[in-house]
């Protein structure tokens, strides 16, 4: 079997074993789904500066919590060192497929938060390939975020905790709920310093044309960056483990 397709193999096995649960579900679907309905239900028409964070929102929790609640049970259960012995995979054909299998719900979850603000918002979506290409990346970027996290604590369960302990303060430091230029010039090292606000930025030019503190183009470097950075770190780290 070729490399490919052990992949793309891989990946078909995580999305039936583990997109129904209860971490994918809660932290991946039903808080980005809601917190979107919320500022709907709260303001009406969204203001333009709402729709990029908060389908950010929704690729970054669905992203992390499928892939977190896939490394929980599949160490518990020993997975990996069935993986790699029968039939033999190698370390980065898993990676692969894991990131893979993140990214594509992440955008599930993106488009189904899309099809909710692009109702309400102000300004019709710019360029919808961009935003899928956008999402993609972003998926990748926080899949491959999730994956190392969850491979590096001692504790698999504890994994969802650590990821709050990024997550929730990175919609806030990333402009996803409120614009970076609204709060001190010292405020915004913190912003350049959150992977978040790179996927943000994207996302803020594909729907609605502008950017406010990177370049469409640089944020996504940065997203490539991240990706290849986490990848790497969670070979590494596999490899160290089994």
């Amino acid at each position: 079997m070729s490399p490919p397709l052990k992949v793309l193999t891989i990946a078909r096995k995580e999305l039936k074993e583990y997109v129904l649960k209860p971490g994918s579900i809660s932290w991946g679907v039903v808080f980005p789904i809601v917190f979107t309905l919320a500022f709907i239900v709260r303001f009406g028409d969204i203001d333009h500066l709402a729709p990029p964070g908060l389908v950010s929102i929704s690729i970054v929790f669905g992203t992390t919590s499928f892939v977190a609640s896939s490394i929980i049970f599949e160490r518990r259960l020993r997975t990996f060192e069935r993986l790699l012995v029968a039939p033999p995979v190698s370390y980065i054909e898993i990676i692969l497929a894991k990131l893979l299998v993140g990214s594509l719900f992440g955008l599930f979850v993106a488009l189904v938060s899309l099809a909710l603000v692009s109702h309400f918002m102000v300004y019709p979506v710019w360029n919808v390939p961009m935003v899928v290409g956008y999402a993609f990346l972003g998926g990748l970027a926080f899949s491959g975020l999730a994956l190392y996290i969850s491979l590096v604590v001692e504790n698999p369960i504890s994994a969802m905790t650590w990821l709050n302990l990024l997550r929730l303060p990175m919609m806030f430091t990333s402009g996803a709920i409120a614009s970076l230029l609204l709060f001190p010039r010292w405020f915004l090292i913190a912003g350049y310093l959150t992977p978040m606000t790179y996927l943000v930025e994207g996302l803020r030019f594909s729907m609605l044309k502008y950017t406010e503190v990177a370049h469409p183009v640089y944020s996504a470097l940065i997203l490539v960056f991240l990706t290849m950075l986490f990848t790497y770190l969670s070979i590494e780290r596999l490899k160290n483990l089994y």
